[in-house]
């Protein structure tokens, strides 16, 4: 039976039966190319630009990927059990699609992970090994010896065997067995960055990521043939994503290294241009957007054509406006359409992807009341007052077949969540919950987390004409359970909007305040002295101020203040170094009362890099406020 790319493109919702597992559409694909029915073609491609400066891409096609990774797979068919699971510990190359994939192919379960070589990241390394006890890393080469030595300094109980793959020859593909794959098997597990928690891992199923990135496509308007263009670490789910574009459209993906972008912007830059008049397609977080506008613009008299980049989406981290503003003003003279970035949402527990703007949607940026978004209201500044405002982007809808509400949850006399709670109407701020069939079905070994995260229940809706559990005239099954995202949000003029983490409230005076947005006030207070994500807001318990705060900043905290109080911790700018604290520490504190309403008890000046930070860059925030109040760390104020 061939598979048929097209239907999955047209209509209203997407027939998600026919999405099953990538071995099972794959087999279907190869099936056609072998009867003369289509062409192979590269589905993968890889630049590698740290060996070459204009590399000869190395390319997987149809062909080619299904014997490496079958191959693979059948090494693993010899080492392990059906659901066993297998961690890949890559460089980023062509290897580390057929590896990943490899366990797919077994049937096993795949980790997507990186090299231990960055030292800094061996707990978080060690944690899923803890947490996943696999019975196999996938490996290579060049990165094979920090794997043994990492192993060799772990505490594991059943160290899994070590594999690098270029030892596997394609001839024991002839071996591979087929495993009849169900789609709701487990495919991989998707670990969390860490940034609020121990890492944990959302368990991803075959249909559930099949969906999920054919939800994508459909709402950023991508046609069959496209082709994507990625530099972030393939294990970050933003990443891993698009590697299941191949089986459900003829997409092709051209690959390099995060090195390759960041030191040199531009190499992603040039890679977004037309090659044969395909739509082109690519994603990054908000400050890699920030940093093509200021190092990725082509020479005087370089050519560049940005006119068929059909998506670029704009996740993974709070998008600020100052990017938006930056690179569209950079990009549009070399016919970048004006709404060509998507500020988009998602989380590991969503697969990858929630919400995005479609197409004709353009950019939204409210100016919104401080006051206002501290009691749960989202209200833009009057006219003429936007300097006062809060930047908030837009994020568009939830995506095909999906449904997300604004939710007043409810709470027991002691505080016990209930597992239940109520739509509110627009702009009031709630929790933003999700049902859709591109849900993770739960975590990794965490029953009561995954029920009380997964298993949600929406007692109570909106009127129809208000109510967003209805989407083209169809009504969210009456038993769905919801996804508690743990994100505060608010709909406003038709979009949705992203206020921050519940998690990352700096609860002052018994009044909300998101940290992000206090971060970002402090990055414009300081004009020019410090920089996106190198700010970390939190607040502690007045009794936990440093004695050295008052000194500091002036302010006097009684000894008697009980609640919590605002700290902010900030990296220096080694382009912009702060000389007159006291000048820096008026500003920040002047904006900060003026725009959101609460005192600032202290503030701290530290070295590059003191922050702590996830290995995807999140900002840690509970770890950075123990830092702070065992005074570890390194400050320069």
């Amino acid at each position: 039976m061939s598979f048929e790319v097209e239907p999955l493109f047209r209509g209203t919702t997407i027939d998600t039966s026919v999405l099953t597992s990538f071995p099972a559409i794959a087999e279907q694909r190869v099936a056609q190319i072998l009867a003369g029915e289509a062409e192979d073609y590269p589905i993968y491609r890889f630049f590698d630009y740290l060996r070459d400066p204009n590399p000869t891409p190395e390319a997987l096609t149809w062909i080619s990927f299904t014997t490496r990774a079958k191959a693979i797979a059948a090494r693993l068919q010899q080492l392990c059990e059906r659901g066993d699971r297998v961690v890949v510990m890559m460089s980023q190359n062509l290897d580390y699609i057929t590896g990943f994939f490899a366990p797919f192919f077994g049937g096993q379960i795949a980790i997507p992970a990186f090299s231990p070589t960055e030292p800094a990241h061996a707990g978080y390394l060690e944690a899923i090994l803890t947490d996943a006890q696999p019975k196999v890393i996938l490996t290579d080469a060049k990165v094979a010896g920090s794997v043994r030595q990492f192993l060799k300094n772990v505490h594991v109980e059943n160290k899994p065997r070590i594999i690098a793959v270029e030892g596997i020859e394609d001839e024991m593909a002839a071996s591979w067995v087929d495993p009849e794959l169900d789609p709701e098997d487990i495919a991989y597990l998707q670990y969390s960055s860490g940034s609020t928690r121990r890492p944990t891992a959302a368990k991803i199923s075959h249909r559930a990521a099949l969906v999920n990135v054919v939800q994508i496509m459909r709402t950023i308007g991508l046609k069959p043939h496209t082709r994507g263009v990625n530099w972030i670490p393939i294990f970050h789910s933003m990443s891993l994503i698009y590697l299941f574009a191949a089986p459900v459209s003829y997409t092709s993906i051209d690959i390099m290294e995060p090195a390759a972008f960041l030191q040199q912007p531009s190499r992603w830059v040039n890679a977004l241009q037309s090659i044969d008049g395909e739509d082109v397609f690519s994603s990054g977080p908000d400050f890699a957007f920030g940093l093509a506008a200021a190092r990725g613009k082509p020479e005087e008299g370089q050519s560049l054509d940005l006119s068929k980049v059909v998506g670029l989406m704009n996740g993974s981290e709070s998008v600020t406006q100052g990017t938006v503003d930056f690179f569209n003003a950079t990009f549009e003279p070399y016919g970048l359409h004006d709404n060509a970035m998507r500020a988009s949402y998602g989380m590991s527990e969503t697969t990858a992807g929630a919400a995005a703007p479609e197409p004709e949607v353009p950019t939204f940026i409210a100016k919104v009341d401080g006051y206002e978004l501290a009691e749960g209201k989202f209200v833009e500044v009057a006219p003429g007052e936007e300097d006062k405002g809060l930047s908030q982007v837009g994020v568009g809808g939830p995506l095909c077949n999906e449904y997300a509400v604004i939710v007043r949850t409810e709470f027991d006399e002691n505080e016990e969540y209930l597992g239940r709670g109520s739509e509110v109407p627009d702009g009031t701020i709630g929790e933003i919950w999700i049902s859709g069939p591109n849900l993770a079905s739960g975590y990794w070994n965490r029953p009561e987390e995954s029920a009380e995260t997964f298993n949600n229940e929406l007692v109570e809706t909106l009127d129809d004409d208000l109510t967003h559990t209805i989407r083209f005239g169809q009504k969210v099954d009456k038993d769905a359970k919801w996804l508690r995202t743990g994100d505060c949000g608010a709909y406003y003029n038709g979009q949705l909007f992203i206020t921050g983490r519940v998690k990352d409230l700096v609860i002052v005076d018994g009044r909300n305040h998101v940290a992000t947005d206090i971060e970002e006030t402090v990055v414009m207070a300081g004009a020019g002295k410090f920089l996106p994500n190198t700010i970390a807001a939190f607040s502690v318990n007045a009794a936990d101020l440093l004695e050295s705060a008052s000194h500091r900043t002036g302010r006097v905290i009684a000894p008697d203040t009980k609640g919590e109080q605002l700290v902010v911790v900030a990296e220096v700018n080694p382009d912009n170094e702060v000389e007159d604290f006291e000048e820096t520490l008026g500003a920040v504190r002047t904006l900060v009362a003026r725009r959101h309403g609460v005192q600032l008890a202290d503030f701290r000046v530290v070295e590059q890099g003191a922050i702590p930070r996830t290995p995807t860059q999140k900002i840690k925030r509970l770890e950075c406020r123990n830092a702070y109040e065992s005074d570890s760390l390194s400050a320069r104020f």
